[in-house]
């Protein structure tokens, strides 16, 4: 059993860890020692890798905040009490593998189910949520590079519209933010 807080932790060191690939791609970049589109190819799977890692997160914290020990907030507290944290992945997962609590709105929906008014996922900010929300768009354009994931990553992603037209893909996307966040 691990608490909210260590699972946050834990998340955070993964997103370090890619955060200094993300500096060390760059420096790559700046030296010369890889191709600007082998650079975008790395931003994507780094993206793809902190997106996977975060509905991972997602998934741990919805079932510590429903079997794990009881909140000290108020209005913090789950609906249910299951036998065991297996009974409640099955309840939750109806048997599957996993759960997909992406985009964001279906974690606040899913947890509404199990939490007191879905504490404390609702509390999300609207500003973090509409970012929530661009990441999935982009990571939508990474993975099905199809017309309508592309069209909503071009249309939905604020910034995409200030890259050429040939550069208006997610690495390329992505690069551009990286090195915007470096100055």
């Amino acid at each position: 059993m691990s608490r909210p807080g260590n699972i946050g932790k834990r998340y955070q060191r993964a997103l370090a860890r890619l955060r200094r690939c993300g500096s060390r791609i760059d420096r790559l970049l700046l030296g010369n020692r890889i191709a600007a589109s082998e650079c975008d190819l790395l931003y994507e799977s780094v993206l793809l890798n902190a997106v996977a890692r975060f509905e991972g997160l997602l998934n741990q914290l919805l079932e510590e905040f429903v079997c794990g020990s009881a909140s000290r907030k108020s209005g913090h507290f789950p609906l249910l009490s299951p036998r065991s944290r297996e009974t409640f992945r099955e309840i939750l997962t109806g048997g599957r593998p996993y759960i997909e609590l992406m985009p964001y709105g279906r974690c606040v929906e899913v947890s509404q189910r199990f939490l007191n008014n879905g504490a404390p996922f609702v509390s999300v900010s609207t500003t973090d949520q509409a970012l929530l929300e661009s990441i999935g768009f982009i990571r939508n354009a990474i993975a099905h590079r199809s017309d309508t994931a592309m069209q909503r990553f071009r249309t939905r992603v604020s910034g995409v519209s200030s890259l050429s037209p040939p550069r208006r893909f997610p690495g390329p996307y992505l690069s551009q933010c990286a090195r915007l966040r470096c100055r």
